[in-house]
């Protein structure tokens, strides 16, 4: 939702000014974020160090929500880098909950790695993929498609994982998985928005 609000656009763009003079192409900027991406899942996995992962997860993701706005201030955005964006995005999120796998994290209700599997299948994949099936069965136009919202996308997906993490650091780590079920729960009305989106189109309602 933050990515479709005008205000943040504003600030993105803003952003994207001040940063289109650094002699870096907006695929650039977003290769930068899965390499920024890759040093965070190594510094959780093999040393173990939370505090540094969330550090450059939180890098990662500006990098990668500023890439667009490099693009448009500096009139260099393509189809190209707009899957290139979208590809990259998926692979920042599932490294970092995936790293997470490797160091202890309290149990709640389920084993922790039940909890970050759930969210990069229902927040990580499921709504992009609802949104690209959508448009590859050509139940909505493409138009259509990329409008498509709900109450967890991809920027109040990562403030709440990031949040989390920084709570559990600073408090205790059962604020993290709270976190994580958080994101999944409503990851999971996203994706029922989604589809109910796709279901009340005229393309669609015509078809049942």
């Amino acid at each position: 939702m933050l990515k479709q609000d005008q205000g943040a656009r504003g600030v993105q763009d803003a952003i994207g000014k001040a940063l289109a003079i650094i002699p870096l192409t907006p695929n650039q900027w977003t290769m930068l974020s899965l390499l920024v991406a890759l040093a965070a899942g190594a510094a959780i996995a093999v040393k173990s160090d939370l505090a540094l992962g969330l550090i450059l997860f939180a890098i990662a993701a500006l990098f990668d929500m500023i890439d667009g706005a490099v693009a448009r201030a500096r009139k260099e955005t393509s189809a190209f880098g707009g899957f290139l964006d979208g590809v990259v995005d998926r692979f920042v999120e599932a490294i970092f909950l995936l790293s997470l796998m490797f160091v202890p994290l309290p149990f709640i209700f389920a084993d922790a790695r039940v909890w970050l599997a759930l969210t990069i299948f229902l927040g990580t994949c499921m709504p992009s993929f609802v949104r690209a099936y959508a448009d590859h069965k050509g139940v909505i136009s493409k138009e259509k498609a990329l409008a498509l919202g709900g109450i967890c996308e991809r920027s109040e997906r990562l403030g709440l994982i990031i949040i989390g993490l920084a709570a559990g650091l600073a408090l205790s780590m059962d604020y993290f998985i709270y976190a994580l079920m958080l994101v999944c729960a409503l990851s999971l009305v996203t994706i029922i928005q989604r589809v109910s989106a796709v279901a009340h189109t005229p393309r669609v309602r015509d078809l049942r």
